[in-house]
Protein backbone atom coordinates (compact mmCIF):
# COMPACT_ATOMS: atom_id res chain seq x y z
CA UNK A 1 0.00 0.00 0.00
CA UNK A 2 1.27 3.84 -1.07
CA UNK A 3 1.89 5.61 2.19
CA UNK A 4 2.28 8.72 0.20
CA UNK A 5 -0.98 8.97 -1.80
CA UNK A 6 -2.76 12.04 -0.67
CA UNK A 7 -6.45 11.55 0.53
CA UNK A 8 -5.98 8.15 2.66
CA UNK A 9 -5.84 9.85 6.44
CA UNK A 10 -7.94 9.01 8.40
CA UNK A 11 -10.97 11.26 9.16
CA UNK A 12 -11.33 14.63 11.32
CA UNK A 13 -12.78 14.62 14.63
CA UNK A 14 -15.54 16.48 13.55
CA UNK A 15 -16.36 14.44 10.68
CA UNK A 16 -16.35 11.20 12.69
CA UNK A 17 -18.60 12.76 15.14
CA UNK A 18 -20.97 14.10 12.32
CA UNK A 19 -21.07 10.70 10.84
CA UNK A 20 -21.56 9.08 13.75
CA UNK A 21 -24.68 11.00 15.05
CA UNK A 22 -25.78 10.43 11.66
CA UNK A 23 -25.92 6.88 11.93
CA UNK A 24 -27.37 6.37 15.38
CA UNK A 25 -31.12 6.79 14.49
CA UNK A 26 -30.74 3.76 12.26
CA UNK A 27 -28.86 1.72 14.85
CA UNK A 28 -32.05 2.31 16.70
CA UNK A 29 -33.71 -0.34 14.27
CA UNK A 30 -31.76 -3.25 15.21
CA UNK A 31 -31.34 -2.31 19.07
CA UNK A 32 -35.04 -1.44 19.33
CA UNK A 33 -35.62 -5.35 17.87
CA UNK A 34 -33.01 -6.86 19.96
CA UNK A 35 -34.90 -4.84 23.27
CA UNK A 36 -38.00 -5.80 22.43
CA UNK A 37 -37.64 -9.97 21.26
CA UNK A 38 -35.40 -9.99 25.17
CA UNK A 39 -38.45 -7.74 26.62
CA UNK A 40 -41.60 -9.50 25.15
CA UNK A 41 -40.07 -13.05 25.34
CA UNK A 42 -39.05 -12.70 29.16
CA UNK A 43 -42.70 -10.50 29.42
CA UNK A 44 -44.43 -14.06 27.85
CA UNK A 45 -42.50 -16.85 29.65
CA UNK A 46 -43.07 -15.19 33.00
CA UNK A 47 -47.10 -14.62 32.00
CA UNK A 48 -47.51 -18.46 31.36
CA UNK A 49 -45.03 -19.81 34.41
CA UNK A 50 -42.10 -20.88 32.41
CA UNK A 51 -38.37 -19.73 32.37
CA UNK A 52 -37.25 -17.22 30.02
CA UNK A 53 -34.84 -18.46 27.47
CA UNK A 54 -32.60 -16.30 25.75
CA UNK A 55 -33.66 -15.19 22.20
CA UNK A 56 -30.14 -16.13 20.41
CA UNK A 57 -31.06 -15.11 17.20
CA UNK A 58 -32.33 -12.42 17.74
CA UNK A 59 -29.80 -11.00 19.80
CA UNK A 60 -27.13 -12.38 17.25
CA UNK A 61 -28.59 -10.85 14.25
CA UNK A 62 -29.27 -7.55 15.67
CA UNK A 63 -25.76 -7.62 16.87
CA UNK A 64 -24.20 -8.43 13.31
CA UNK A 65 -26.35 -5.63 11.74
CA UNK A 66 -25.20 -3.00 14.02
CA UNK A 67 -21.62 -4.30 14.06
CA UNK A 68 -21.74 -4.34 10.17
CA UNK A 69 -22.91 0.05 10.38
CA UNK A 70 -18.84 -0.51 12.32
CA UNK A 71 -17.51 -2.04 9.60
CA UNK A 72 -18.97 0.41 7.22
CA UNK A 73 -17.62 2.99 9.02
CA UNK A 74 -14.39 1.66 9.60
CA UNK A 75 -13.97 0.91 5.66
CA UNK A 76 -15.07 4.40 5.07
CA UNK A 77 -12.00 5.69 7.45
CA UNK A 78 -13.80 6.81 10.55
CA UNK A 79 -12.41 4.68 12.76
CA UNK A 80 -12.84 6.61 15.49
CA UNK A 81 -17.31 6.44 14.96
CA UNK A 82 -16.24 2.64 14.06
CA UNK A 83 -14.89 2.42 17.73
CA UNK A 84 -17.64 3.81 19.18
CA UNK A 85 -20.29 2.00 17.17
CA UNK A 86 -18.77 -1.58 18.62
CA UNK A 87 -18.08 -0.16 21.88
CA UNK A 88 -22.00 1.20 22.08
CA UNK A 89 -22.84 -2.57 20.45
CA UNK A 90 -21.02 -4.24 22.96
CA UNK A 91 -22.46 -2.53 26.00
CA UNK A 92 -25.96 -2.65 24.81
CA UNK A 93 -25.30 -6.52 23.93
CA UNK A 94 -24.19 -6.87 27.30
CA UNK A 95 -27.17 -5.28 28.95
CA UNK A 96 -29.80 -7.37 27.01
CA UNK A 97 -27.65 -10.83 28.31
CA UNK A 98 -27.95 -9.13 31.50
CA UNK A 99 -31.54 -10.12 31.99
CA UNK A 100 -30.83 -14.09 31.68
CA UNK A 101 -27.83 -14.48 34.36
Amino acid sequence: MNQDRPGREPRSALANLGIFLAVLPFNVLPAGYAWLAVGIGGWAATKNGEQPTLPVWEIAGSGSALLAVALGLAWGRFRAAAAAQVGLTAVLMAWLLSAYS
